[in-house]
């Protein structure tokens, strides 16, 4: 009913925020750029309100300019449509099924037979503990953080996802920049957590990997519909209904497709939604290394831009982010280097960070050239130049050491 839908029209987003509410957000050194909500009326709490941070500018429109007219090979995409309406969650979830297939683990051996000898590793910055610092920080969990990061990062592997374009014919890698610039703009329409858009695309690629199906055009907005659905369910508070998904992509497929694509989905990355992730691992090098709100969320500009590039579906979450946190430092700064207390939080040296920096760099060149595949898409480069993100596109890319014409390579 078309007066029903636009009593659903998405609020009018001020972006022309109070200068006092701009000052205080830029005064939020150390602290992650705020994370989209879902639509909510719960006041935040003053924890979570530093940790959102004031003046997050909100996007100026929902709608993808005719990406129709953007490919040539055929793959159509319909507009996330202005004004979309984000209703209040209910559930918004599947019957829930019984899962077969799982076994009892082995119980544990008892203590007294087990031996563990800890291993000793070299600390390139002994005399500094950024969690102790924070001890009193229930939410920083200072006891375990160290190694629960160290943790994620022997998990990559486990999540690696390899060159799938070859199972999958149907799909290029202008198709997939496409979509997952897509995807983007509805994570910003929705506002959702940052943490949702990084999980969907990483489960998207994993299924494309897994799947034994052909993948077909006209399924992939279906897909990364599923993606985000699946996926804001387990990291949003309140998460869009089925219903926003369907409506978004004006009707293109049923309420019932939707649901099996969702179950497809969740079936092919056998129901794991643990993916170690780049975003997570940035917060982690910026607070550790005391990095101010510019060199953050420009980093940030340059890990959500690499999203899109399918050369580094398979790259390793916790490089990437030290390879686009370095090379922020070096676009605020040239001189810039990778510090014994980025080595300790990261557990890579200044040599294994360095070719992910020219890797990125190259990255930022091909898409500011205007050139090619990955230069045709937009929302990123849109978001990041509004001042509240400090206009991170117009900060100055470094020399790039590639002919421009040379592919980008995953240094792994």
């Amino acid at each position: 009913d078309p007066t029903t839908r636009r009593a659903m029209m998405l609020r009018k987003r001020n972006t022309n925020l109070p200068e006092a509410q701009k000052a205080h957000g830029a005064a939020k050194a150390n602290v992650d750029p705020p994370a989209k909500r879902a639509a909510s009326k719960q006041a935040p709490s003053k924890n979570e309100e530093d940790f959102q941070g004031i003046g997050e500018p909100k996007p100026k429109r929902a709608v993808l300019a005719e990406l129709t007219t953007k490919l040539s090979n055929g793959l159509v995409l319909n507009s996330v449509r202005k004004g979309l309406g984000v209703r209040k969650s209910g559930n918004g979830q599947l019957p829930r099924q019984a899962t077969k297939g799982y076994e009892k683990r082995a119980p544990l051996a008892e203590a007294e037979d087990v031996i563990v000898e800890e291993a000793k590793t070299f600390d390139p910055c002994p005399g500094y503990d950024y969690d102790a610092e924070n001890k009193n920080d229930e939410f920083s969990v200072p006891d375990y953080a160290f190694e629960i990061h160290q943790y994620l990062r022997g998990r990559e592997k486990d999540y690696a996802v390899g060159d799938y374009m070859k199972s999958q014919p149907k799909l290029s890698k202008e198709a997939r920049a496409v979509l997952v610039d897509w995807m983007i703009e509805v994570q910003e329409t929705f506002e959702l957590n940052h943490e949702t858009l990084y999980l969907s695309v990483k489960v998207l690629d994993t299924y494309f990997q897994n799947t034994k199906k052909k993948v077909r055009q006209e399924e992939l907005q279906m897909l990364a519909s599923a993606a985000i659905f699946v996926v804001s369910k387990y990291e949003e508070r309140s998460p869009p209904l089925i219903d926003d998904f369907i409506y978004l992509s004006e009707d293109s497929y049923k309420r019932t497709d939707l649901e099996e694509a969702e179950r497809d989905l969740f079936r092919t990355v056998a129901f794991d939604l643990g993916a170690p992730l780049s975003y997570s691992q940035l917060r982690r090098y910026a607070k550790a290394s005391k990095s101010d709100m510019r060199a953050l969320t420009l980093a940030r500009y340059i890990l959500e831009t690499s999203l899109m590039i399918y050369e580094f579906v398979s790259a390793s979450e916790s490089k990437m982010a030290a390879g686009a946190f370095l090379l922020a430092l070096r676009m605020i700064d040239e001189k810039a280097e990778w510090t014994p207390v980025m080595h300790k939080y990261s557990g890579y040296s200044a040599e294994e960070v360095e070719p992910w920096v020219w890797a990125l760099n190259h990255m930022m060149h091909i898409r500011a050239s205007g050139r090619g595949a990955y230069a045709q898409q937009h929302t990123v480069s849109d978001k990041y130049s509004h001042e509240i993100f400090f206009e991170s596109t117009k900060v100055p890319l470094i020399a790039d050491k590639f002919a421009l014409k040379s592919p980008i390579v995953c240094p792994e």
